[in-house]
């Protein structure tokens, strides 16, 4: 007598099961996918919340913020390709797993921001993005019991869902945003190229996975390279000269009712300057990187400042703080022309001082915490 094998007498599952199940997989690559793009967009505020919370160096969150995204996207093409089924599944579940607990973290600290699930497209705080998160591990928890391993989308049903993403992508920017993010739609033409790639017959070959691993990496860093790469020295454009002499003898220009920089008590000891504008996104950023990097490293916050230029609407400056999450840190608020003439028309600029004289200059991206740290740090001489 032969006895059969009880598994393969196990029926399996209805056609349209197996369907739904693959539809949703494509369905969870494409959000993987759209999730990176709309980071990639705004990778610095995106590593400005992972750099917030204090727990890594500002380089290290650079590399942790551009990683993310690389695995959003190997996963979302992975997904859509329906490449090594289990594996990707697997993979996508613990990625989701840990970015719950990252988000119950954040919950618990007291964080109510964006969390850039979707970059600053589409804001979501941590319990949202909790409830999002749980919704797609219950989908992919589907996908793996029903999903057949053996099929695979054709070539054809891979290009439509790409196209797809691109003219929703397209419809997005002109309806909506009415700009043109060149980084996202040239991510997403390399991302078609290798989803097609991995679609054809000869998919299972070991440069087609090699493929599928280089590309979102290479994409990634060639658009949006850590600062760390581009981006050093001190030597911005500022008006050193004009800032001794403010020090010293006030100019004529400046208005009754502004603050004199002679009367903040730069002229002794250490300080870090920020000249911000308080309608400018890139001085957020500023002033975000530069409190965490302050609070990061045990700064006396009574020599860490912002400047901004005089306006009629105070209003502006209480919305800063709040929008930008920064530390609530001193504020000056000086006469436009004399912050014009000091930062030589651009901003924003973070400027050490010692003793009254200009030690160095950054901008956004060349604001280093080891530079800041290191000066704040020595003692004068």
């Amino acid at each position: 007598m032969i006895c059969e094998n009880p598994v393969a007498q196990q029926p399996s599952s209805p056609k349209w099961v197996t369907a739904v199940a693959s539809s949703l997989k494509i369905f969870v690559g494409v959000l993987f996918v759209f999730s990176a793009l709309a980071k990639l967009i705004s990778v610095e505020a995106f590593e400005m919340y992972v750099f917030s919370f204090g727990l890594f160096p500002l380089v290290l969150c650079q590399y942790i913020s551009r990683l993310v995204l690389i695995f959003e996207l190997l996963l979302g093409v992975a997904l859509i390709s329906h490449r090594h089924h289990r594996f990707t599944v697997l993979m996508t579940l613990l990625f989701l797993l840990v970015f719950i607990v990252f988000l119950a973290y954040a919950h618990l600290s007291g964080r109510t921001d964006s969390c850039h699930c979707f970059g600053e497209l589409l804001p979501f705080d941590p319990v949202q993005s909790i409830v999002k998160n749980a919704v797609l591990i219950a989908l992919l928890l589907f996908v793996f019991k029903y999903a057949s391993v053996d099929w695979a989308p054709r070539w054809w049903l891979v290009l439509i869902v790409y196209l797809g993403m691109v003219a929703v992508a397209l419809a997005y920017m002109f309806l909506k945003v009415h700009v043109l993010y060149f980084q996202a739609l040239i991510a997403l033409m390399a991302m078609l190229l290798v989803g097609l790639f991995a679609s054809f017959r000869f998919y299972d070959r070991w440069y087609v996975s090699l493929a599928l691993i280089a590309v979102p990496f290479i994409t990634v860093l060639s658009l949006s390279p850590p600062d760390s790469w581009l981006f050093s020295g001190d030597q911005e454009h500022f008006n050193s000269t004009l800032f001794a002499s403010e020090l010293v003898s006030p100019s004529p220009e400046n208005d009754d009712d502004a603050d004199l920089l002679a009367e903040v008590g730069l002229d002794e000891g250490k300080h870090v300057v920020a000249f911000l504008s308080p309608t400018c996104s890139a001085c957020m950023l500023t002033a975000e990187k530069l409190s965490t990097i302050a609070l990061r490293n045990g700064f006396d916050t009574s020599r860490v400042c912002y400047v901004f230029p005089k306006i009629k609407h105070e209003e502006f400056y209480r919305l800063f703080v709040e929008n930008s999450h920064a530390a609530d840190l001193r504020q000056y608020h000086i006469t436009s022309r004399v912050f014009i003439r000091l930062v030589e028309g651009s901003f924003p600029k973070v400027v050490l001082v010692e003793d009254g004289a200009v030690k160095a200059v950054y901008g956004y991206n060349s604001l280093s915490e080891r530079s800041v740290s290191q000066f704040m740090s020595t003692s004068s001489e």
